[in-house]
């Protein structure tokens, strides 16, 4: 209802999960979930630059990295959004992992 509702008509909501966590944290929780062994393999930023680079131009790499690399940008935040808006508490990703398991296996 919280979405659909039109006091939310037009509005851009921020939102979050209970917990701060790294694409690692994740990949580590979706091993424990599915039982198996996974393993997280970051870039570095040379080849991340690099790649990015190949696909579009310089402006869009440098803000990437201005924003994500250098920290202009904090996306760890966790934020209160979910239970404003829908007077709940947001999932932990890993019970969403628990119940979407079998699209992983």
């Amino acid at each position: 209802m919280a979405l659909t509702s039109a006091a939310n008509e037009g509005r851009a909501y921020r939102l979050s999960g209970p917990e701060p966590l790294s694409p690692a944290d994740r990949v580590a929780i979706l091993a424990q979930v599915l039982g198996r062994e996974l393993r997280f393999e970051s870039q570095t930023n040379e080849e991340a630059r690099a790649e990015m680079s190949a696909a579009m131009p310089a402006e869009y790499v440098d803000a990437f990295f201005r924003f994500f690399a250098d920290g202009d940008l904090d996306e760890s935040a966790v934020l209160p959004t979910v239970q404003e808006v829908t007077g709940r508490a947001p999932n932990s990703f890993e019970a969403w992992a628990r119940a979407h398991a079998t699209a992983f296996r």
